[in-house]
């Protein structure tokens, strides 16, 4: 019982990862270019529309390759697959987090201080992203 808040967690981060959710970081962007709302209704016409064929894509492969399966017979083969997959993925975040935090000073430049810009077609956004002895923090600015 006591890994399944550990395993809802990194099925939530893994699930955070799969199609259609990054909707609200596009929502995000259109907003801070003063997008249309023409490119607004696109975008969640065109997000719809995938999250819908890939759910019937989906089902309709495990329509097509599910007729002759026994579920019996392999449903140890999944769970093992899952737990594989669950343990990889939590070694890989939690190396992560532990390479963040014991990263070495480094004396070559990569612009970290340096601004970026972005041309969107309405404007010039000025992006900046601050790491001194903290996470990373941005700023988006409207020039």
């Amino acid at each position: 019982a006591w890994l399944f808040v550990p395993s809802a967690i990194l099925l939530g981060a893994l699930h955070g990862l799969e199609p259609g959710h990054s909707k609200t970081m596009m929502a995000a962007f259109i907003v801070a270019i003063r997008g249309t709302m023409t490119q607004a209704i696109l975008l969640g016409l065109s997000a719809t529309l995938s999250h819908t064929a890939v759910v019937w894509l989906v089902a309709l492969a495990g329509l097509y390759f599910g007729r002759n399966w026994q579920a019996e017979a392999t449903e140890p083969y999944f769970q093992v697959a899952s737990a594989v997959l669950i343990i990889a993925v939590a070694v890989w975040m939690l190396w992560r987090t532990w390479r963040d935090q014991h990263e070495h000073d480094h004396h070559h430049d990569h612009g970290h201080d340096e601004p970026q810009r972005i041309v969107t077609g309405h404007g010039v956004l000025r992006v900046e992203i601050f790491e001194t002895n903290a996470p990373p923090r941005f700023r988006l600015i409207a020039e």
